[in-house]
Parts: structure tokens; sequence; C-alpha cells
């Protein structure tokens, strides 16, 4: 496959390539490209949390934290949920 690259980007192909980590330009291409998959999938795992959450928020499936005394009772039921689901798990 042949592509035309901007300036830019067989500037970067270079740098790349003078730093020593590659041995050639289809190695670099590859590199990123698995990069940005990375980035893709992580990006989409982000955003459908984000759904999740909107939707709990939607739905009351919340709750405020406005006092010590909240953030301690969710404490008590986050570490309380840990040690079920550790207890599941052996």
């Amino acid at each position: 496959m042949d592509l035309p690259l901007s300036e830019k980007t067989e500037s970067l192909i270079q740098k790349h390539l003078a730093s020593g980590k590659y041995d050639s330009p289809q190695q670099i291409v590859e590199e990123a490209l698995e990069q940005f998959d990375q980035h893709a999938a992580a990006l989409a795992e982000v955003n459908a949390k984000l759904e999740v959450g909107l939707a709990d928020l939607r739905a009351g499936r919340f709750r405020e934290i406005r006092t010590e005394e909240d953030v301690a009772s969710l404490k008590k039921d986050v570490f309380q949920r840990i040690k079920e689901r550790h207890e599941l798990e052996d």
C-alpha cells in the first residue's frame, strides 16, 4: 500500500528512525496503529462506563455524600462489598 505522507508525518518517522528504536518506517507505523487501537479501545470502555453511570443517575441509583457520616457509611459499605466479593472467590 502506498500512502502519501505529509511533511510532518515524514519528519516524525525520520525522528523515530534516528532514535534507533525502530528498524523501518513500517515498524513505526505498525506500533503507532497498535497504540491507536489500544487508545480507541480504552476510550470506548470509558464511554461505556460513563453511559452506565449516567443511566444510574437518571434512574436515581446514587448516594449523596454531604457529611463525614455519609463518607464513613460509604466506606463501610464499600469494604463490606469487597469482603463479600473476596469470600465468593475463595
